[in-house]
């Protein structure tokens, strides 16, 4: 990733967050389609054997579920996305578990929540990051937020689309 535009030139990945991710009977399911907020880069390493669960990790190009494209991963295997990826888990069956290690691109990012990669894909024309970059400012910038959700939702982005409804439903 040092050559990549997502990150400064000379810049390394720093690791700011391991979480470990159960999907068994009784407990969660499904993780629906989603961005990783607050990841320049994902690593998702598979604990389970594929022959233990029924599902797992999927990638959803487009806005129905008929695009999604399962990834089988071995126990021991790991796979790297960037934070521009749309994914999520789906086990109907059995036990899955998974460990994800989320990457930014400085120690400053990891410990403020920043998301730098997001106004630099922005800038070139990443509808997804202008999506997720309105997401990440709700809060603290509605007015800029509801900018962005707009023009993401007007470019066809369709979970801008559905969100800029809820906000202005909300008000």
């Amino acid at each position: 990733l040092r050559r990549s535009p997502l990150c400064d030139q000379g810049s390394e990945l720093v690791l700011c967050e391991a979480l470990v991710r159960y999907y068994e009977d009784g407990r969660r399911r499904v993780h629906p389609a989603h961005f990783d907020a607050d990841a320049l880069v994902t690593a998702v390493f598979e604990v389970s054997p594929p022959d233990g669960f029924e599902g797992g990790f999927y990638v959803q190009p487009g806005a129905h579920v008929s695009s999604r494209l399962p990834v089988r991963l071995e126990a021991g295997e790991v796979i790297a996305h960037s934070f521009d990826l749309q994914h999520g888990v789906e086990v109907s069956s059995g036990t899955r578990c998974s460990l994800i290690l989320w990457f930014a691109d400085s120690a400053a990012a990891c410990k403020d929540k920043s998301r730098p990669w997001y106004e630099r894909a922005a800038a070139n024309g990443s509808v997804d990051a202008l999506y997720n970059l309105a997401k990440s400012r709700r809060v603290d910038d509605p007015r800029g937020s509801l900018r962005g959700m707009r023009e993401a939702a007007e470019a066809g982005h369709f979970m801008a689309q559905n969100d800029l409804a809820g906000m202005l439903i909300e008000g």
